[in-house]
C-alpha cells in the first residue's frame, strides 16, 4: 500500500503538538529533542517528575512554560496541578524520569485545572481545542470485543454505511455486507456481537455474470473451511447497483424490501420500486442504460458546503478557491464534515484534503487499497469514513486509524489486514478475508496502537457453528432430494405425481466420493457439485447442489439443506413439478433446463439465482437461448424453507409476477362495478373498455366486456410470466400454461413486453376444464403491483 495519511514531516513535533501524546511519548522525545522541551513543558500530559526534570534546565522558554501552567520555581505544583496529578516517586538524580505506566486521564485534568486552562491554551496554541470537553472516546484506540466468521457471506465482501433515521435505536448493532450480486443485512447480538439474523437484499440491474468474473468453487474444498486463493484479487466484481437502505426502530427498508429488526423477516413494501429499475410505464422493450456506475445518495457529501469546479479546483463556502488543491473531475468526489462550520475532508479516491472555511489544513495521498477499504472511488457504495468528535476514522495502508481532523495527526490506529471497515454507533467493524472484527470505542485501549485479532474469542462459548465439511457428505448414506433420486436413480419408475412430499427411506442414497449411480448402470445418476455453508444461530447448515441425470441431455439441479448431523432438513427442486412438492411453482416462464448460477444460504434464508428462463420475445425451442434469470428467496419457518419472493431479471429491468389474490381483487372490483377501486390496478385504456358492447349490439341488453368476462363468481385461476410465443410455432398457436392448461392463442401481441404476466380466468359459465377461454394481460412491474392492460376472450 502507499503512504499513511497526515502530514508526517516531523513526527516528534507532531506528537508533542497532539492532544493525545502519551506520557511515554513525551518522556522519549524529551531525551532526544532538546528543541522541543518548551513544548513538552506546556503539554498537559507531562507528568510531575518530568516537569521537575525539565525545571532543572536553565532555559527561559521552559521556565516560562512551567510558570504559565502554575509550576513554581521550587519544583512545586500550584493547587490546580496538585488536583490533577498524583505524586509519582522521582527517578534517580540526573536521569530522565519514567512515567512508570501511570494512566493519565485527560478529561479529569481538563475539568480540574480551572483558570489554568486559559494559560495552557495560550502556550500550546490551542492544539487540543474543545475536543477534550466532549467526553468522546473516539480519540482513543477502541478495544476488540469480538470476531465474527462471515466466510459463508463472502470472503471478499465489503462493508458499507447503513443510514439510520431519527427513530433508529442507536444501541442496535446493524451491519451491511456487500457481496458481488447482493447485500446482506445482519443484526449482531448486544452481548456476544454474533449475528442473530441475516437477510439478503439483491442489487438492482444485475445481469448474467461474466464467466471470467466468477470464481470456480472447488467441490473438493471442505465446506465451511474454504481455501484462501487470494480472494481479494481473484474474487468476483461488484455487479449491478446496491439498493440504498435506511432503518428505524422497527425495520430496515431497502427499496421494495422491508426487514423486521425483531427477527429479520423480509416482506415486500407495497408501492415502492427498487432503485435502478424502470417503472411500469417506462419499460419500452429496450435494454436499461448501464447503471454500473450509478452513484448512491451520500448525505454527508451533500451536507458539506465545499464545491468542486469542472477543472477539479475546490472552492470554499465563500466561493474562494483553495490554493494548490486539485481533485480528479472525472472521479467521484466525496466529502465528510465535522459540523456545519467544518473542518471538512474531501477525497476523489486518490487524494485526501482537509480544509476549513478559508485554508487547507492538510492533504495526503490515498493508496488504491486504502480507498477501496474506505469505500472511496466506488460510486455505488456509500463511503465508510466518518468524523466523530473531530476525529476522522479512515483506512490507511496498515489498517484503520483515527486522525485529528484539523491537523491530520494520528491519534490511534488498529493494525489489521483491512478489506473494508465501517463505524456503527460506538463500534468499529473491520472486514478481512471473511472475518468481521468488532472494536468498541466505549472501552478504549490503554495503548495508541491495537493489533486486530481475527481469531478473537471465536471458539468461546460455542458461538461459531461447527461444519462437518464436504468429505463427511461425500462418503455417506444420506437422505437426498426425492425428485433427484427418482429421476436420477429410478427413471423408469419415475412418474409425475407419484412422489411423496417428505423424503422416505427409499430416498436414502449411498454416496461414494460424492456420486451415486443407478443399479443398472445405464444412467449417470447423481453427483454432488457444490457445497455452501451458513449458520442459523449456532446451528451449522450445509447446502449441497446435486446434479440429477436421468439420461439423455436432461440434467437437472437440486438443492439439499443439511444440518451438522447430516440430516436433510429440506430440499429445493424447481424443475420437479410434482404438485405437492411445491417448488416448481416458485418460478414461471419457460425453463425446460433450469440451472443455478448461485446458491446463497445466509442464516434463516436461502437465495438461488436461476438461469435458463425463457420469456416473451425469446425463441421457444428447448435449446434456444433464454434471456431471463431469477433470484428466488426462501426463509426457514421452523419446519421447511418457505418461498418468500421471486425477482425476474429480464432485458428491460426487474419484474415480479403479481400475487393472484391481488389480481382477484381487481376482477371482483370490476364485477361489483367499483371502478374507482379497479382503476388503481389497470390502465385507463383497460378501464374504458369495460363497457364496450360485444356483438352487433342489436339486443335490448347487449353483453359487454364487464358482463361477460367479469360476472359474479369470476376467478383468477393462475398467473405466470408470459413464455416465448409465436403463432403457429410449436403447437399451432396454442399457449401452454405451466399448470398444464392451454389457451387457443394470445391476443394483443404488439403490446406484450418481456416480463409481462398472463392470468388464466374462469367464470361460472366457462368452467375450469383443461382450457382457458378468458385471460388477463398485466404489465411487468418491479414490485409486483397489478397493472392490467388487456382482458382477452376466445370462443369457437
Amino acid at each position: 500500500m502507499g503512504k499513511s495519511l497526515g502530514p508526517g514531516k516531523d513526527p516528534d513535533r507532531d506528537i508533542v503538538h497532539s492532544a493525545d501524546a502519551s506520557p511515554s511519548d513525551l518522556q522519549r522525545i524529551a531525551g532526544t529533542r532538546p528543541d522541543l522541551l518548551p513544548d513538552i513543558a506546556a503539554h498537559p500530559n507531562a507528568y510531575p517528575d518530568l516537569l521537575a526534570w525539565l525545571a532543572t534546565h536553565q532555559d527561559p522558554a521552559i521556565e516560562d512554560a512551567l510558570a504559565r501552567r502554575g509550576w513554581t520555581s521550587g519544583g512545586q505544583q500550584s493547587m490546580p496541578q496538585q488536583l490533577a496529578h498524583q505524586h509519582v516517586p522521582a527517578s534517580p538524580a540526573g536521569s530522565l524520569p519514567s512515567p512508570q505506566n501511570r494512566k493519565n486521564n485527560k478529561r479529569k485534568w481538563m475539568l480540574g485545572i480551572g483558570t489554568a486552562l486559559v494559560l495552557v491554551l495560550a502556550v500550546t496554541g490551542g492544539f487540543f481545542g474543545a475536543r477534550f470537553l466532549s467526553g468522546s472516546d473516539y480519540d482513543k484506540a477502541p478495544s476488540q470485543k469480538a470476531a465474527v466468521d462471515l466466510a459463508d457471506v463472502g470472503r471478499n465482501a465489503q462493508l458499507t454505511q447503513l443510514q439510520a433515521d431519527d427513530d433508529a435505536d442507536v444501541e442496535q448493532q446493524l451491519v451491511r455486507v456487500v457481496d458481488p450480486r447482493q447485500s446482506v443485512i445482519m443484526a449482531l447480538h448486544e452481548k456476544t456481537l454474533q449475528p442473530t439474523w441475516m437477510a439478503p437484499v439483491p442489487h438492482a440491474d444485475v445481469t448474467e455474470p461474466d464467466p471470467a468474473d466468477v470464481v470456480d468453487e472447488d467441490p473438493e474444498a471442505d465446506a465451511g473451511d474454504p481455501a484462501d486463493d487470494d480472494a481479494k484479487d481473484s474474487g468476483p466484481k461488484l455487479a449491478g447497483t446496491p439498493i440504498d437502505c435506511t432503518w428505524n426502530a422497527d425495520f430496515v427498508v431497502c427499496g421494495d424490501r422491508r426487514i423486521s429488526l425483531k427477527d429479520g423477516e423480509v416482506t415486500l413494501k407495497p408501492g415502492d420500486v427498487s432503485n435502478g429499475s424502470k417503472s411500469d410505464d417506462s419499460s419500452d422493450g429496450t435494454d436499461n442504460e448501464n447503471t454500473d456506475a450509478a452513484e448512491v445518495k451520500d448525505l454527508t457529501t451533500e451536507a458539506v458546503p465545499v464545491t468542486v469546479n469542472d477543472d477539479g479546483k475546490l472552492r470554499s463556502p465563500s466561493g474562494t478557491p483553495y490554493p494548490d488543491v486539485n481533485v480528479d473531475p472525472e472521479a467521484t468526489v466525496r466529502m465528510v464534515g465535522a459540523g456545519k462550520d467544518g473542518p471538512w475532508v474531501v477525497s476523489d479516491g486518490k487524494t485526501v484534503v482537509a480544509v476549513d472555511a478559508d485554508s487547507v489544513l492538510w492533504k495526503s495521498d490515498l493508496s488504491e487499497e486504502a480507498a477501496t477499504a474506505t469505500g472511496l472511488g466506488e460510486p455505488r457504495l456509500r463511503p465508510n469514513w466518518t468524523i466523530e468528535d473531530k476525529v476522522l476514522v479512515i483506512a490507511d495502508d496498515a489498517g484503520v486509524h483515527g486522525l485529528a481532523v484539523d491537523s491530520g495527526q494520528e491519534l490511534w490506529r488498529v493494525d489489521a489486514e483491512v478489506y473494508s471497515f465501517t463505524v456503527s454507533g460506538t463500534h468499529l467493524m473491520i472486514m478481512s478475508d471473511g472475518v468481521l472484527e468488532v472494536f468498541d470505542f466505549t472501552d478504549s485501549s490503554d495503548v495508541d496502537t491495537v493489533k486486530g485479532d481475527p481469531g478473537y474469542n471465536l471458539g468461546d462459548g460455542g458461538a461459531i457453528a461447527k461444519f462437518p465439511g464436504a468429505d463427511a457428505f461425500k462418503n455417506a448414506k444420506l437422505s437426498t432430494p426425492p425428485g433427484c433420486v427418482e429421476f436420477g436413480l429410478a427413471y423408469e419408475d419415475y412418474y409425475l405425481g407419484d412422489g411423496p412430499l417428505e423424503p422416505k427411506p427409499e430416498h436414502e442414497v449411498e454416496f461414494s466420493d460424492g456420486e451415486a449411480s443407478a443399479d443398472d448402470g445405464h444412467y449417470s445418476g447423481i453427483a454432488m457439485e457444490k457445497f455452501t455453508t451458513t449458520r442459523m444461530g449456532t446451528k451449522a447448515l450445509t447446502a449441497i447442489e446435486f446434479s440429477c441425470n436421468g439420461g439423455g441431455t436432461y440434467i437437472y439441479p437440486s438443492i439439499g439443506i443439511y444440518d451438522e448431523d447430516l440430516n436433510l432438513l429440506d430440499s429445493i427442486e424447481l424443475w420437479d413439478d410434482v404438485e405437492d412438492r411445491g417448488n416448481s411453482a416458485d418460478i414461471s416462464g419457460y425453463a425446460p433446463k433450469p440451472y443455478f448460477t448461485s446458491v446463497s444460504p445466509m442464516g434463516q434464508y436461502l437465495e438461488l439465482n436461476v438461469g435458463g428462463i425463457g420469456t416473451y420475445g425469446d425463441d421457444g425451442c428447448t435449446a434456444c437461448e433464454k434471456s431471463a434469470n431469477a433470484d428466488v428467496l426462501y426463509r426457514w419457518d421452523g419446519k421447511s424453507f418457505a418461498h418468500q419472493d421471486t425477482v425476474y431479471h429480464v432485458p428491460s429491468g426487474d419484474v415480479r409476477t403479481p400475487a393472484m389474490a391481488e389480481v382477484q381483487k381487481f376482477a371482483e372490483a370490476v364485477a361489483a362495478g367499483n371502478d374507482t377501486e379497479a382503476s388503481r390496478s389497470a390502465t385507463p385504456e383497460m378501464m374504458s373498455s369495460l363497457d364496450d358492447v360485444l356483438g352487433d349490439g342489436q339486443t335490448s341488453n347487449p353483453p359487454t366486456v364487464r358482463s361477460e368476462q367479469f360476472p359474479k363468481g369470476v376467478k383468477v385461476d393462475t398467473c405466470e410470466l408470459i413464455q416465448p410465443y409465436e403463432d403457429g410455432d410449436y403447437g399451432g398457436g396454442e399457449y401452454y400454461f405451466g399448470n398444464g392448461k392451454t389457451m387457443q392463442y394470445l391476443s394483443a401481441r404488439d403490446e406484450i413486453r418481456a416480463g409481462d404476466t398472463v392470468c388464466g380466468v374462469t367464470t361460472p359459465d366457462t368452467g375450469s376444464g383443461d382450457e382457458y377461454y378468458l385471460y388477463l394481460l398485466l404489465r411487468g412491474t418491479p414490485n409486483g403491483s397489478v397493472k392490467v392492460y388487456e382482458a382477452g376472450r376466445q370462443f369457437s
